[in-house]
């Protein structure tokens, strides 16, 4: 592995900041799999100098479909790293698409990149934790598939997200690490909620700006209130499934964020310590949810440099 790391020296320095481009630039918001007959085939983009599998179903919603890049001279590979993307959207939007251009950049400097939707709440659905996190673990058994189908070995794997994905990337990487088809070495948690038990996560629910959402979260759960849903809360917190062999993460919060409270970081550091887990914390002390304020920007460096250490050490 570190001889493939050695010949990807060279671009080492714009993957890790495409990387990074990926994490800054998302904000808000037991497992089955679908067979298929036909394999997945990887098509040419020419324009893009990749290959991808566009569109792929691991189910049969419209919102259960994935899409793998691979680097244009993946065939000439032993094996390859994956990077593997969840998307954020407060668990009732977003999508794989929303960081396009930065996957494609990511598979043209050597990694393999892997990014999914899953069912979101909405008004006619009965959607929540349980069927977003089924889909998660549905479609990471659907990207190992296709990569056997295809004859592509995966080496180690990065799971990430941002917000709402980050909070489904850490359930996966604590709870799902040990039997996951894919062998995860670290985790990205770009301010995810960790513990969804905590004081400040559940009074977010009862904050005027998050009542329409809250009323959802509540319904589907049939309470009146969040904190009267707290065994269903615990079962779909990370938090809960931290040990000290947990895999490393890299966690990156905001002091001053309105959507996720820094408490909820404290927490999960504070947990991180009394296991002993491998963990490092970057924390932009002027930055809402977005780590946008001007005064945090060089903290941005220590991100990628901490991303650098990682792919180093790990992969």
């Amino acid at each position: 592995m570190k001889g493939k790391m050695k010949n990807l020296a060279n671009s080492s320095c714009l993957k890790y900041y495409v990387f990074l481009c990926v994490l800054c630039s998302v904000v808000l918001f037991s497992c089955t799999t679908v067979s298929s007959a036909k394999v997945p085939v990887f098509k040419q983009d020419d324009t893009n100098g990749i290959y991808k599998a566009d569109s792929v179903s691991y189910g049969i919603n419209s919102k259960q479909k994935l899409d793998i890049y691979l680097p244009e001279d993946y065939k000439t590979k032993d094996s390859l790293d994956i990077v593997i993307y969840i998307h954020g959207g407060a668990y009732y939007t977003g999508s794989r698409n929303e960081m396009y251009y930065k996957y494609i950049e990511m598979a043209k400097n050597g990694l393999a990149v892997a990014a999914m939707d899953y069912r979101l709440v909405a008004p006619y659905n009965r959607t929540f934790l349980k069927e977003m996190f089924n889909d998660v673990c549905s479609s990471i058994e659907k990207i190992a598939k296709i990569c056997i189908q295809n004859n592509i070995t995966l080496d180690k794997a990065a799971i990430m997200g941002a917000s709402a994905g980050a909070h489904f990337a850490m359930l996966y990487a604590y709870k799902i690490a040990e039997d996951s088809p894919i062998d995860l070495a670290f985790c990205i948690n770009y301010v995810g909620p960790a513990d969804l038990t905590n004081d400040a996560f559940l009074n977010k629910a009862e904050e005027k700006k998050f009542e329409q959402l809250g009323k959802m979260f509540t319904k589907r759960l049939g309470v009146k209130k969040l904190s009267d849903a707290i065994p269903y809360l615990q079962e779909y917190s990370p938090i809960e499934y931290l040990k000290p062999t947990s895999i490393p993460t890299i966690c990156v919060y905001g002091k001053k964020d309105e959507i996720v409270p820094f408490a909820i970081c404290e927490s999960l550091i504070n947990k991180f310590e009394s296991l002993g887990c491998t963990y490092d914390l970057i924390v932009f002390p002027n930055s809402n949810h977005d780590l946008a304020a001007p005064e945090d920007a060089p903290l941005k460096d220590e991100v990628i440099s901490k991303i650098a250490e990682y792919m180093e050490k790990y992969f």
